[in-house]
C-alpha cells in the first residue's frame, strides 16, 4: 500500500481527496495514523517522465490538502509498504518518535523565502551602457566600459552582502530556518513558524523589500514541514 503521511489519529473525520489512482484511507494504531492509498503499489506508478511528474504533483496536492486540516509528517513520493501488517509494525516501532515530532510541529508550517538577484540595470535604470552609445569611440569607449564593469562588480558585492545580512536577520528572528543550496540566479531560505504568524512574516517581507533592494524577494504558501523532519 502507498503512503502519503503520518499524523495523530484525528478526533473527527477528515475530508480526504482522491488519491493518485484510487481512494484514500486513514489507518489508525494507538493514537498514530497513516494516510494511505491501499490499492496502489510502487509498480503501479507510471513509468513515463510526464506521467510520473503528474503523480508527484498529485502526491503533493494530497499531502497539502490534509495538512491544511491537521498537522502531519509528509512522506517521500513513492513510499510503499508491502502489507497492512508491515505498516502496523512500522507505526508501533516509530510511535513515540512520530508522536513527539507531531507535537513539536503542531500548528506550524514551512514557508520558502526566495531571493532572485536583480540585474544592475533594474536597480539603476539610468546606468549608461557604452554599447548603446555609438558616438563613443576609442579611449572614451574603453573608459566607459571600464566604469560599467566597475559598477557591476560593486553591485555584485553589495548583492552578496545584502543576502548575507538577510540570512543573519532571519536566523535571529526565526530560530527554525534552513538555508537551501544555492542555484543559478536563485537563493532560498526555509522558515518554520506557527501558521498564526504568517501575517507577521508577510509584514517582515514587506520591510525586507525596502532594505534589500538588490534582490527580488517572494514568499511561498504554507506547506507541510518537508525540510524540518
Amino acid at each position: 500500500m502507498y503512503i502519503y503521511a503520518f499524523l495523530k489519529t484525528p478526533a473527527s473525520p477528515l475530508k480526504l481527496p482522491q488519491g493518485i489512482k484510487g481512494c484514500l484511507e486513514i489507518i489508525n494504531s494507538q493514537g498514530l495514523s497513516a494516510l494511505v492509498e491501499p490499492d496502489l503499489q510502487a509498480e503501479d506508478l507510471p513509468d513515463t517522465d510526464e506521467q510520473l511528474m503528474q503523480s508527484v504533483v498529485i502526491h503533493d496536492q494530497i499531502t497539502c490538502a490534509v495538512f491544511y486540516q491537521t498537522s502531519l509528517l509528509p512522506v517521500r513520493f513513492g513510499t510503499c509498504f508491502r502489507s497492512e501488517t508491515a505498516l502496523f509494525e512500522h507505526l508501533a516501532l516509530n510511535q513515540q518518535n512520530y508522536i513527539q515530532k507531531l507535537e513539536q510541529l503542531q500548528g506550524k508550517a514551512e514557508y520558502c523565502l526566495q531571493g532572485v538577484p536583480l540585474d544592475p540595470s533594474q536597480n539603476q535604470p539610468n546606468l549608461p551602457n557604452p554599447t548603446d552609445s555609438p558616438s563613443l569611440r576609442g579611449r572614451d569607449y574603453f573608459l566607459a566600459k571600464k566604469q560599467l564593469h566597475q559598477r557591476q562588480l560593486e553591485h555584485q558585492q553589495q548583492q552578496s552582502q545584502q543576502w548575507q545580512q538577510l540570512i543573519e536577520i532571519i536566523g535571529q528572528t526565526y530560530p527554525e530556518t534552513l538555508l537551501a543550496d544555492s542555484q543559478p540566479n536563485r537563493e532560498r531560505i526555509y522558515i518554520l513558524i506557527p501558521q498564526t504568524n504568517e501575517i507577521q512574516l508577510q509584514q517582515q517581507l514587506n520591510h525586507w523589500h525596502s532594505q534589500y533592494t538588490h534582490w527580488q524577494l517572494s514568499l511561498g504558501q504554507a506547506l507541510p514541514p518537508y525540510h524540518f523532519l
